[in-house]
C-alpha cells in the first residue's frame, strides 16, 4: 500500500452542514477540540464525514496506532518542528533582501529535514504499527534515501557549517567601514558582554529575532560574506529545493487525531471512558453516555446500554417527559458520528455496523424567519431525508408532529417509520405517542424507566413494552391526582365517577 495521506485518499466534499451537528450537540465537542488544538481550525475536517467505508477503516487503524503515547508524541514533535520550518519559509518568501531571504530558506530546510528524519526514526522504533501507518514509514524511508534528498541535504550541511563558522571583523576608519581578516579578534558581542555583564551571559543577546530586519550595515556585511565564502551558487541551488507537499499536508492532517486525543485525555481525566469500536452486523453499546453533556460538566451523566440485532429495524422510545429519552438518542448519534470519523467512541465497548449515513430530525421551535408553522417546518425538513437514495442509513427522529392531533401524529409517524424500514434503514424514534411503540416486525419498544416512587427519573432507557401507566402514573402521583385523591378533593363521593 502506498502512502495516501494520514486521513486516507478520500477528498472531502464541501457541503451544507448536516443537522446532526446541532441535533446531537456535536458542536460542543468540535468546539472543544478546536480550543485544544491551538493554531489549527479543525472545523472543516470534523464536519466532513467520510463517505467511503475504506476511509472509515483507514482512519480507525490510524486512531488505533495513535493510542500509543510514543506515536502521538512523535507526531506532536513533528508538527511543532514543522510549524517553525513553515514560519521560517514565510520569512524567506516575504523578505526582499536576497542574502537574508536565502538564509531564512536554509534555516527552514534544516528545520524541515531534522523534523522528517526525527519522525522517521521515532516511527521506525515503534512496534505493531498498522499497515496504514507503515506506508508512511516506507514513504519517509524512500524520501530520505533518495539521491535528490541526499544531495541537497549534504549541500545544506556544508552551507550551514560555513555560515556558522564565519565571523566578521571590521573597523571604522574615518568615513568608511573596513573588513579585516578574522585573525585573533574576539567577537564584538562577546567583548561587550564580558565588559558590561555582572554575571556570565546565558544567551547571545545580539542574535536577531524572527521579526527583526537587517540594518544597512548588516545587509552589506551579509553580501560580502556570501561572496567571500563562495556561497552564491550553493544558495541558488538550495533556493530551488522545496518541502515535500505530502509531508507539509501531514502537519495539518495529523491535528485531526492529535486534537481528538487531547479531547479524549481531558475527558478521561474527568472519569469518562472511550473505546475502540468493532465493526459488525449487529449494534451493541455498553455504558454509552452523552459526551457533549459530559464535556460541559454541568451535571451527572448517566450511562446506558443499547443492543440491536440484525432483524431489528427501529426502536420506539416512550416514557415520562424529562426521563432521558432525547439524551439517549443523542448518545447513540454521537457514538455513530465518532465511529464514522474513525475515532474512539464514548462508551466502554461497542460493536457497530457501517451504515451509509447518519440522518436526524429533532424538533425545533417555530421560527419567525420562515413564517411557517412548526408542523410545516418539520415536514420540510423531513422531505430530503425521505429520498429514495437514503438506503441503509441510521435515522434518529425526536418528537415529531408534536403540534398535530394525537391521531394525526400517530398516522404520520407510522408512515415515516414504514418508509424508512422499506428503505432498509434502521434507527430510533423518540415520541410521546404510545401507539407507535406497538411491537411488530422490526419495531421494538423502549421506555424511559422511573424509580419505584413512579415519578423520580432514573434516566435509564430499557427494553419494555410501552405502558401508558409508566407515563401517566408519574404525573398522577406527583400532582396528587389519583382516583381516591380526586374524589376527596371534589367532595362528590362515588356518584360523580360512577356516571350516576
Amino acid at each position: 500500500m502506498g502512502f495516501v495521506g494520514i486521513l486516507g485518499d478520500e477528498v472531502c466534499q464541501r457541503e451544507d452542514k448536516k443537522p446532526i451537528f446541532q441535533d446531537f450537540n456535536l458542536d460542543v465537542c468540535i468546539s472543544r477540540m478546536n480550543s485544544l488544538s491551538k493554531g489549527y481550525d479543525l472545523q472543516e475536517l470534523l464536519t466532513n464525514m467520510p463517505q467511503k467505508l475504506e476511509t472509515i477503516r483507514y482512519r480507525r487503524q490510524i486512531t488505533k496506532d495513535m493510542q500509543s503515547e510514543a506515536v502521538r508524541g512523535a507526531f506532536a514533535r513533528y508538527a511543532n518542528h514543522m510549524e517553525r520550518a513553515i514560519k521560517q519559509e514565510k520569512q524567506s518568501k516575504y523578505n526582499h533582501h536576497l542574502p537574508q531571504q536565502q538564509k531564512w530558506h536554509v534555516d527552514a530546510l534544516c528545520t524541515y529535514a531534522d523534523a522528517v528524519e526525527e519522525l522517521f526514526g521515532a516511527l521506525s522504533g515503534c512496534t505493531e504499527l498498522s499497515e496504514e501507518l507503515l506506508s508512511l514509514v516506507k514513504y519517509l524511508d524512500e524520501y530520505i534515501s533518495s539521491e535528490e534528498y541526499g544531495n541537497w541535504r549534504l549541500m545544506l550541511k556544508e552551507v550551514r557549517e560555513k555560515l556558522n563558522n564565519r565571523s566578521v571583523v571590521f573597523s571604522l576608519q574615518k568615513n568608511k567601514v573596513v573588513l579585516e581578516e578574522q585573525g585573533e579578534y574576539e567577537e564584538f558581542g562577546k567583548r561587550m558582554l564580558r565588559a558590561f555583564s555582572v554575571k556570565e551571559a546565558t544567551e547571545n543577546r545580539f542574535t536577531k529575532n524572527d521579526t527583526d530586519t537587517l540594518s544597512l550595515l548588516e545587509r552589506i556585511l551579509a553580501e560580502r560574506i556570501m561572496k567571500q565564502s563562495d556561497l552564491t551558487k550553493p544558495m541558488q541551488r538550495l533556493m530551488e529545493v522545496s518541502m515535500d507537499e505530502p509531508l507539509l499536508q501531514l502537519v495539518t492532517d495529523v491535528q485531526y487525531y492529535l486534537g481528538f486525543y487531547k479531547f479524549v485525555d481531558e475527558m478521561k481525566a474527568s472519569g469518562y471512558v472511550f473505546s475502540l469500536p468493532k465493526e459488525g452486523k449487529q449494534m451493541s453499546i455498553r455504558a454509552g453516555y452523552d459526551v457533549a453533556m459530559a464535556a460541559k460538566g454541568e451535571r451527572e451523566v448517566i450511562s446506558n446500554d443499547f443492543s440491536m440485532s440484525e432483524e431489528e429495524r427501529f426502536f420506539v422510545i416512550t416514557g415520562a417527559n424529562g426521563g432521558g429519552k432525547t439524551t439517549f438518542a443523542r448518545m447513540i448519534g454521537q457514538i455513530l458520528y465518532f465511529f464514522r470519523m474513525g475515532f474512539l467512541v464514548p462508551c466502554e465497548e461497542a460493536e457497530i455496523p457501517c451504515f451509509t449515513d447518519v440522518l436526524s430530525h429533532f424538533s425545533n421551535e417555530e421560527t419567525e424567519a420562515s413564517g411557517r408553522g412548526k408542523l410545516v417546518e418539520e415536514l420540510v425538513r423531513l422531505q430530503p431525508m425521505m429520498k429514495e437514495q437514503n438506503e441503509n442509513c441510521f435515522v434518529i427522529l425526536n418528537e415529531l408532529f408534536t403540534t398535530a392531533a394525537t391521531l394525526d401524529a400517530g398516522i404520520m409517524g407510522k408512515k415515516v417509520l414504514s418508509h424508512f424500514m422499506q428503505m432498509n434503514c434502521r434507527g430510533i424514534y423518540v415520541t410521546h405517542i404510545q401507539s407507535l411503540a406497538e411491537e411488530r416486525d422490526g419495531v421494538v419498544s423502549m421506555v424511559a424507566e422511573l424509580e419505584e416512587d413512579h415519578h423520580t427519573r432514573s434516566f435509564k432507557i430499557v427494553r419494555k413494552p410501552a405502558q401508558e401507566g409508566e407515563y401517566e402514573d408519574s404525573l398522577i402521583t406527583k400532582y396528587h391526582m389519583t382516583y381516591e385523591q380526586m374524589k376527596e378533593v371534589m367532595g362528590h363521593g362515588d356518584s360523580l365517577f360512577s356516571g350516576k
